[in-house]
């Protein structure tokens, strides 16, 4: 029975990603798009600048501005101005964890019909967890980011497989992204001790977390979900991060096969992506 559930849930979680983010027209390169309709404008300005003052041309040429592609960064290094438009461009394509990840929106999915939660549930069956205050760090303990409140202004980022599952929601500050992140922290304390129901099959669930090493990030964390039930029992891990002003939340697909995934080293890949951002 505890076999049979693993491989369904690996089942549910690699289809939903799958669907999500194989869908056509979701990677097309807006970013690149946008800064290319933007140079000529910049162009077209200082060459009329030019031609009323070479002054400022000179001043623009030998002592350029901050502009907003300039990165601001946190005492730990960490970009703090991170946005799901350069958390995309910084994800998109490149390898986490042996595998290539393809990132968008939660909510462009949504509006291309790819609900991940939904489709996840429908996949599973109906999850509930008693209390139900505790649904989001239950489920976010359970399947990472994709099962939690906030997850349709996140980034999310997975392989063709849906191996490999990343979560990134960024905020206007560190400050912001350490309290998001002490308060699920929290809340796994406060529901240490919860039941979840999967199709009306009872399970009891006992949270905890522990630090880990990542670094440029404030914080950083794994978060284990100990299931217990008719079947058996099983661990799932998953791992969260504070890096400059977002949170990132990673699950290996793996864990529902009961092998553990090195959370220290697939945050840190994502870590000196975002660096990049």
């Amino acid at each position: 029975m505890a076999t049979q559930r693993r491989f369904a849930l690996v089942t549910a979680t690699s289809a939903a990603a799958l669907l999500a983010l194989s869908g056509c027209g979701l990677f097309v390169g807006d970013d690149d798009s946008a800064d290319d309709t933007a140079t000529p404008e910049t162009t077209t300005t200082q060459t009329e600048e030019a031609t009323q003052s070479p002054e400022p041309t000179e001043t623009e040429t030998s002592s350029p501005s901050p502009t907003a592609t300039e990165t601001s960064t946190s005492a730990s290094g960490a970009p703090t101005d991170l946005t799901n438009s350069r958390v995309m461009g910084a994800m998109n394509g490149q390898t986490v964890d042996g595998v290539q990840v393809n990132a968008a929106t939660a909510s462009i999915m949504e509006a291309s019909g790819y609900d991940i939660p939904a489709l996840l549930q429908e996949a599973m069956g109906v999850v509930t967890v008693d209390p139900a205050q505790c649904s989001d760090p239950v489920q976010g303990s359970f399947m990472g980011g994709v099962m939690q409140s906030n997850v349709d202004e996140s980034v999310v980022a997975a392989d063709q497989d849906g191996s490999v599952i990343i979560t990134v929601h960024t905020y206007d500050s560190v400050d912001e992204a350490e309290t998001e992140l002490q308060g699920f922290r929290d809340s796994t304390q406060d529901c240490e001790q919860a039941t979840m129901a999967l199709d009306g099959a009872a399970m009891d669930i006992e949270l905890t977390d522990e630090e880990i090493s990542v670094e440029d990030a404030e914080t950083a964390i794994t978060t284990t979900f100990t299931a217990t039930g008719a079947g058996g029992s099983m661990d799932v891990h998953t791992g969260r991060m504070v890096y400059g002003n977002s949170v990132v939340t990673a699950i290996s697909t793996s864990e529902y096969d009961g092998q553990r995934a090195d959370y220290e080293a697939m945050l840190s890949e994502v870590a000196e992506l975002l660096q990049d951002a």
